[in-house]
């Protein structure tokens, strides 16, 4: 059986049932707590938490980002091994610390520093 997302093989006691479709797990989950980026609550808790300490995928992501001013999500996940779904997770993160925003080029959205 395949997720009827991301077209991922999954046993059939794996697969989620939601909306008279099967998905997986991950698929599941981002369909019930979808990726938040622009959430003002979030960035005010993360000011207050203080420090920006950073896990070493977000690190990754960052210093490529600052490096090279500005980065697709699909750039950055084959660059770094990961999914574009993952970047988007972690660009979440770096986005509620502040350290890196979206910006739209023409029909391109790029991931820059947030100072820029």
């Amino acid at each position: 059986m395949k997720c009827a997302k991301c077209g991922k093989e999954i046993e059939e006691g794996e697969a989620v049932k939601k909306d008279n479709i099967f998905l997986c797990e991950d698929c599941y989950f981002d369909e019930l707590s979808p990726v938040r980026v622009c959430d003002p609550w979030a960035v005010m808790l993360a000011k207050k938490a203080g420090g920006k300490k950073l896990t070493e995928r977000q690190r990754r992501i960052y210093e490529l980002v600052r490096n090279r001013g500005k980065a697709k999500a699909e750039e950055i996940a084959r660059e770094l091994g990961m999914s574009v779904k993952e970047v988007e997770r972690e660009f979440a993160i770096l986005r509620h610390l502040e350290l890196v925003k979206g910006r739209k080029e023409g029909d391109e959205v790029f991931i820059v520093p947030f100072d820029s």
